[in-house]
């Protein structure tokens, strides 16, 4: 089929048989989440009118999703140029140039007018309580953010906008595609005939725990252990991100003084290596288990949990760890509960990697 990524539909529930490109449906659904996550502005908030009118309307919504939406499609589109124009002459090169002079202009605008005008409502939500701060004491409450979003947290605790506008856009840039090629890998392989008993036994979780919105978000890991495992076995085998680099500030040494370490130096570790290593885990490394993670819901057998990296570990780890994480199992137990899928492409899961995991067939 010409559309690579085209899949067709057959809805579980007996609805019409339906034709979509899979891979784009879940790079909406993630920016959606990661949108209402980071900013506020994704679906219906409950603090509306009750009628599911939002309070929280940034008026150029839209407008910022697909701003975003074309800025990662451009550079995914930038890195695959063939020949490689922006390397020789990067004005050469109509996705630079784009991306440059219009889209990530664009995009730092109105990421910085959702910042302004979230400062100027936290303002006002300041003021107003300013008259009842009498009555709040007197009964032994405290004023609280009125709304649970990074962007809330953010603009309490940083002054400069330039940092609150740089982890925005780390977290929405990073999680939207990472998520949805993570997704749309674990319905393709477990609609694969030879891991059917997983996609029953996911759907059998999805029944039981309504798609985990029943289940706390502290208790995903212990509620829904099948989900959980299929996307820590699908992060292992296939990484969004399958070099992650690091630079030195300091001198020192790497490994037991072995290697020399100076200020600039830049080493680099590969999570889609590490988590195919047999030592660590085993003749069965390249083959898609989920069993390894209920059997070792930690390391899923490895010898420690620095064989599996995905989101990399430490102070310099991914921030939206547990959102993508979390995105995934919700993702997959509220898809494969509603939607039988049929793929027009056949065999191994075909991937690629460009800046991140991509999928190519």
């Amino acid at each position: 089929n010409a559309n690579n990524n085209e899949i067709k539909i057959r809805s579980s529930n007996n609805y019409n048989n339906n034709r979509i490109d899979l891979y784009a449906e879940m790079r909406r659904s993630a920016l959606n989440v990661v949108l209402d996550v980071s900013f506020g502005l994704g679906t219906a908030s409950d603090e509306g009118d009750g009628a599911g009118t939002k309070s929280n309307t940034f008026e150029k919504v839209d407008e910022l999703s697909d701003t975003i939406a074309e800025y990662l499609e451009r550079i995914v589109a930038l890195a695959n140029e063939i020949p490689p124009l922006w390397q020789i002459s990067p004005r050469l090169s109509y996705n630079y140039v784009r991306v440059t002079d219009v889209v990530l202009p664009n995009l730092r605008q109105l990421v910085s007018e959702v910042i302004e005008a979230r400062r100027l409502e936290e303002d006002r939500r300041r003021s107003s309580s300013i008259d009842s701060s009498d009555d709040n004491a007197e009964a032994g409450t405290t004023t609280k953010r009125n709304r649970a979003d990074l962007l809330g947290v953010l603009v309490e605790q940083l002054e400069d906008n330039a940092d609150v506008r740089s982890i925005l856009f780390d977290v929405v840039i990073a999680g939207s595609d990472t998520t949805a090629s993570t997704t749309t890998a674990a319905l393709y392989l477990l609609h694969r005939d030879e891991h059917r008993s997983w996609l029953e036994q996911a759907r059998a979780e999805a029944d039981r725990t309504n798609a985990g919105q029943d289940v706390p978000l502290n208790e995903i890991r212990s509620s829904m252990p099948v989900c959980v495992a299929i996307a820590r076995e699908i992060l292992r085998l296939y990484p969004p991100v399958p070099f992650v680099g690091r630079t030195a500030t300091a001198s020192g040494t790497l490994g037991k003084d072995d290697y020399p370490v100076t200020p600039g130096d830049t080493f680099c570790f590969s999570p889609w290596h590490l988590g195919r290593d047999p030592s660590q885990w085993g003749d069965d490394a390249s083959a898609f288990n989920p069993q390894r993670w209920i059997d070792d819901s930690y390391n899923g057998g490895a010898a420690d949990s620095f064989s599996w990296l995905p989101f990399g570990a430490g102070a310099r780890g991914c921030l939206g760890t547990r959102l993508g994480l979390t995105e995934v199992v919700l993702g997959v137990a509220r898809l494969v509960r509603e939607f039988e899928f049929d793929f027009e492409t056949d065999g191994p899961l075909p991937v690629k990697y460009d800046l991140t995991l991509n999928l190519d067939g």
